[in-house]
C-alpha cells in the first residue's frame, strides 16, 4: 500500500490500484484520521484487507488533492552519517566500520513534498542528501538483526540537509548543522514494506540524489556499510523506537544547493520520488 496525508486537512489516505485516493477514516470504522495515529493503532493489516475487498472505493477523494508530509510529529528522527563509502570520501572521511555514526533531528525540521528548503543566510555551503527512510511500525527495543525488519512498516524517500561548511569546521557540530528548519523532507508516500519487496530485494533498491533533473549520485542499499536491519538492531539496543519514528539510513551522495535549485530523492526506478525547491 501507499499512504498519503492530505495537505488541506491532514487526513490519511490510501492510494488505490486505479490511482484514486480513499480516506482511511471512511474506509475502516473508527480508524484514526491521521497517519501517525494509524501506525500507532496497528491497523495497517486491517486497512489492506479493506482495500483488497473494495471497501475503500466508497471513500474516495479528488486524486489531485495536494499532499503534505505524511506526519509532522514523530517521536524521533534518527539519521545515519557516512553509511556509503563514496559519500564519506566527499567529506575526506572514512566510513565507520565497527559501528554506525548517528544523530537526531527535531520535528521542527520537517517539510513535505514541494515545500521549499530554506537555506539560511550566513551559514555557507549547504547540501541536500537523498536517503532511504525506514518507518517504524511497532514498538522496537533490543531486537536482533534477523528480526529487525519485521518492526518496519514501510519506507519513505527522504531529503536530509546539512550545513556542510560548518560541519567541516568541526565534526562535533553535527547536531547544529542538521537541525535548521526545513532540513528534513519526506514523502509523499509511506510505501508499506510488502510493496517494496514485491519489486525486488531491499538490497537492490536504488537510492539517488537528484539535482535540477539530473542524477547527481546513486547507489543501491547493498552499497551501505551497515544494512537497514543492522542499523535498526544496533540503535534499538541504545534506545527504544516507536511507531512513526523515522530511521534515515544515509546518503550515496550529497549535492550543494542554492536558491532556485530543485533537489530530489528517487527510490528505485519508479517506486518513489520526492522533489523540493530551494529558497
Amino acid at each position: 500500500m501507499r499512504l498519503r496525508t492530505l495537505k488541506t486537512d491532514g487526513a490519511a489516505c490510501v492510494a488505490l490500484p486505479d490511482g484514486r485516493l480513499a480516506r482511511v477514516d471512511r474506509t475502516i470504522d473508527g480508524a484514526p484520521s491521521n497517519l501517525l495515529a494509524l501506525l500507532e493503532s496497528g491497523s495497517l493489516d486491517q486497512l489492506a484487507e479493506a482495500v483488497a475487498a473494495g471497501v475503500a472505493h466508497a471513500a474516495c477523494v479528488d486524486p489531485d488533492s495536494p499532499v503534505g508530509a505524511p506526519w509532522t510529529r514523530p517521536r524521533k528522527i534518527l539519521g545515519i552519517g557516512l553509511n556509503y563509502g563514496a559519500h564519506a570520501g566527499d567529506l575526506g572521511e572514512q566510513a565507520p566500520r565497527t559501528s554506525p555514526a548517528s544523530f537526531l533531528k527535531g520535528d521542527h525540521t520537517i517539510i513535505g513534498p514541494g515545500e521549499p528548503i530554506v537555506v539560511p543566510a550566513g551559514i555557507g555551503r549547504v547540501t541536500a542528501e537523498a536517503e532511504l527512510g525506514l518507518v517504524i511500525g511497532r514498538p522496537c527495543h533490543r531486537v536482533d538483526v534477523d528480526e529487525a525488519m519485521s518492526y518496519v512498516a514501510g519506507v519513505v524517500p527522504v531529503l536530509d540537509q546539512t550545513a556542510e561548511q560548518i560541519l567541516l569546521e568541526n565534526p562535533r557540530y553535527l547536531t547544529r548543522v542538521k537541525n535548521y528548519p526545513t532540513f528534513f523532507s519526506f514523502g509523499p508516500d509511506l510505501i508499506t514494506l510488502d510493496e517494496v519487496l514485491a519489486a525486488g530485494p531491499l538490497s537492490q533498491l536504488r537510492v539517488a540524489t537528484v539535482h535540477n533533473g539530473t542524477v547527481h549520485r546513486e547507489d543501491t542499499v547493498a552499497g551501505m556499510t551497515f544494512s537497514p536491519a543492522e542499523l535498526l538492531s544496533f540503535h534499538s539496543h541504545v534506545m527504544p523506537f516507536h511507531p512513526g519514528d523515522i530511521l534515515s539510513t544515509g546518503t550515496p551522495g550529497a549535492v550543494p544547493i542554492v536558491s532556485g535549485d530543485v533537489v530530489g530523492c528517487d527510490l528505485g526506478n519508479v517506486l518513489a520520488s520526492l522533489r523540493n525547491p530551494v529558497a
